[in-house]
């Protein structure tokens, strides 16, 4: 008996051997299986939660895996925002001051050529009134000034008085004539003369110098605004407009 049992031992577990590795294979492919399926459902599930969080919601999932994986993260992003939010700061300061630059270079190339433009038309009526004289008066010079105590000179262009009467109708005829307020101020000057635009005021003959033409006078560059009695009798005199 002893004989016969050691003899079927080993034939017995040969018989089975094939049946033990395909019952290990198939519980393997199993494990495998069941892992596998465990993963894509975990993804799909995490997909499915992500879809249905608003922005925020997944900004602020984002932020709280950052500081549970990476020790830190808290501080150092406020760091970077931190550091960002005066670099906003500093450009903001850098893009003012170049803003403020380039109006205040615009505004100063705007002063200069306006005067140049001023400077240029004063040289035109210079001109202007330069040959209205020579146009109209053929007398000499000789550079006597107008004075409250000389009373009368010959000018430039003629016999030269002066008068101190209210000037607000003639100022007012010029506006509507085209002189603008903002183009020909009305001032007195220091020395008491009247002036519209800077130009001495006068009265002339108008039929041979017209309301708003240039004439030279002894006191500078002078506009016609007014007339008067005296202009049928000596054509040529200019009466000055003036506060003496």
């Amino acid at each position: 008996m002893q004989k016969l049992y050691r003899k079927q031992g080993p034939d017995i577990y040969i018989h089975f051997k094939p049946l033990v590795l395909l019952l290990t294979a198939v519980a393997l492919i199993l494990l495998v299986l069941i892992y596998a399926n465990g993963v894509i459902t975990n993804q799909k599930q995490e997909r499915l939660t992500m879809e249905n969080l608003t922005q925020r919601q997944a900004v602020g999932l984002v932020l709280l895996d950052e500081e549970a994986e990476l020790p830190g993260t808290k501080e150092a992003r406020a760091v970077v925002d931190e550091y960002e939010r005066k670099q906003e700061i500093k450009q903001q300061k850098w893009l003012a001051a170049q803003k403020k630059r380039v109006a205040a270079a615009k505004a100063a190339a705007k002063k200069k050529a306006e005067k140049k433009a001023r400077e240029e038309e004063r040289k035109k009526i210079l001109q202007i009134a330069r040959a209205n004289t020579r146009r109209t008066y053929s007398g000499t010079y000789s550079g006597a000034v107008l004075s409250r105590g000389a009373g009368t000179v010959m000018g430039p262009s003629g016999k030269e008085t002066y008068y101190n009467l209210d000037m607000s109708t003639c100022v007012r005829i010029m506006r509507g004539m085209g002189f603008s307020a903002s183009q020909y101020p009305y001032k007195v000057r220091s020395d008491g003369v009247k002036t519209l635009g800077g130009y001495v005021m006068c009265a002339a003959n108008l039929s041979l110098r017209p309301k708003g033409s240039y004439i030279m006078t002894s006191l500078g560059v002078g506009i016609v605004v007014d007339t008067g009695g005296f202009a049928s009798r000596n054509p040529t005199q200019l009466d000055i407009c003036v506060n003496w």
